[in-house]
């Protein structure tokens, strides 16, 4: 199964920025659509649901950020439909399972390398946006905005943490083959993550909760070589949608979690930070029934139109990510100027204020995404130079370890912000991607000057 369109996409990639959806539709015959559209669909929801659940409140001291689900607590059972990152995880394993059958790479190193220098491309741009805002409110003496955008405007980025330590172990997870395998792999992650959530609550070991980002997240991953591997029927995946929902809902009724999927103010345990075995179940009942209803995904992603939209989203996939925050602020910025604010979710006006902000930010993102994804496909001077074809095995446990120090930095950068520690698990991070690049440097050949494809 080819991961990249041939020849013919790339020449029509040169003669037009963008193909049109026939075109498009007939050079990429061999690529697997559902992938593509699991992994744009899940990045849209997130994005939605980020823009529906958000309450802002500004006044004299200063800005607070609320969360709807908080204010009324029914709705909690909603991210049970909205909490579909997993699928992105699902989607991204079964690339790089395909990736790995079709593109046989030199080492496990140079392989994994290559997919974090095309992660932390987009990054690089979206931390220098962020520094540079932040020294700019500085000097205009806006401490409080400022104070805001450094706790948060790196939040987000545990996504990208979590998926380079998933990354890390797919070469892994290659080594399952068989139905038998994937239940396996199923039970010991569930496993190990009810043994991470026992430590926690039983004998306040907190620090354990670390290990669920692996543990946890790994799940779909396991699904995703699954799928990409055709090691699961439909009844299969289906069972398992039954089994993990049934355990789901017992976890919540006879158990210590809370409904909601995605941290609420004022909750007593959190189900995202750290995931906890509620999320566990909730990542293999999404994954499963994914698979389940693959056929059915094939047949949307079939129509041309519809697939020239996936195309094209997710060759901006990360920078549809990273920049749906900042958009998203200044549309709520302009609405408290025009007096339509989300401090009242009480208010017969707050559901069309979310309804139509919601709706322009995903209208906005689209020229956004036009615009700054060519930086997601760019190469950057040094660390998109050519590396070394070859590796022996100390290179490549230092690019492993080294790719492993970028995710724990980011996932800490992520929970404090650029404030306090942030800073130095920043440095933490970047220190970790330029041994990786280092080590697997080769001289003498300068970084080819072009733009990646299409998709």
């Amino acid at each position: 199964m080819r991961t990249h369109l041939d020849m013919r996409a790339q020449n029509a990639a040169r003669r037009s920025a963008l193909p049109t959806p026939a075109e498009l539709d007939a050079i990429s015959g061999g690529r697997d659509r559902v992938v593509d559209l699991i992994r744009l669909s899940s990045l849209v929801v997130v994005i939605a649901g980020h823009s529906l659940m958000l309450t802002v409140v500004i006044d004299s001291d200063g800005i607070r950020l609320g969360n709807l689900l908080a204010d009324v607590p029914v709705m909690q059972a909603a991210t049970w439909l909205l909490q579909i990152l997993p699928l992105f995880f699902l989607a991204g394993a079964a690339a790089a399972t395909y990736g790995l059958r079709s593109r046989p790479t030199p080492s496990t190193g140079h392989w994994l390398l290559g997919r974090a220098r095309r992660l932390l491309r987009p990054v690089f741009w979206y931390l220098l946006f962020v520094t540079m805002l932040l020294a700019a409110l500085g000097m205009l003496g806006m401490p409080t905005v400022a104070d805001a955008i450094a706790r948060l405007g790196v939040q987000l980025l545990w996504f990208l943490g979590a998926y380079l330590l998933v990354l890390a172990i797919v070469p892994l997870l290659q080594r399952i083959s068989t139905t038998a395998h994937v239940v396996v792999a199923i039970g010991l992650g569930w496993g190990a993550t009810a043994a991470v959530d026992v430590a926690r609550l039983t004998f306040g070991w907190e620090q354990a909760g670390y290990l669920s980002f692996v543990t946890v997240w790994s799940l779909p991953a396991v699904l995703g070589v699954a799928y990409a591997k055709r090691l699961l029927t439909t009844a299969q995946a289906a069972l398992l949608v039954i089994v993990f929902l049934v355990v789901d809902v017992a976890l919540v009724f006879f158990g210590p979690y809370e409904v909601s999927l995605v941290t609420v103010p004022g909750q007593r345990l959190s189900n995202m930070s750290p995931p906890s075995l509620l999320l566990a179940g909730h990542a293999i009942v999404l994954c499963a029934l994914a698979i389940a209803a693959v056929r059915r995904l094939r047949a949307v992603v079939a129509r041309p139109r519809i697939w020239w939209w996936v195309a094209v989203g997710n060759r901006g996939a990360m920078t549809l990510y990273l920049w749906h925050l900042p958009v998203l602020a200044v549309i709520i910025a302009a609405g408290e100027l025009l007096g339509l604010t989300r401090d009242d979710p009480g208010s017969a006006m707050f559901p069309l204020i979310i309804g139509l902000q919601t709706a322009l930010l995903l209208a906005a993102m689209v020229p956004v995404v036009a615009v700054l994804s060519g930086l997601e496909h760019s190469p950057l001077p040094w660390w998109d130079d050519p590396v070394a074809p070859t590796a022996g095995r100390s290179r490549d446990v230092t690019v492993l370890l080294a790719v492993l120090i970028v995710g724990i930095s980011t996932l800490m950068l992520a929970r404090t912000g650029l404030v306090d520690a942030g800073p130095v698990w920043l440095v933490a991070a970047v220190g970790g991607a330029a041994l990786a690049r280092a080590v697997s440097a080769r001289t003498g050949q300068p970084a080819p000057r072009r733009h990646d494809p299409v998709v």
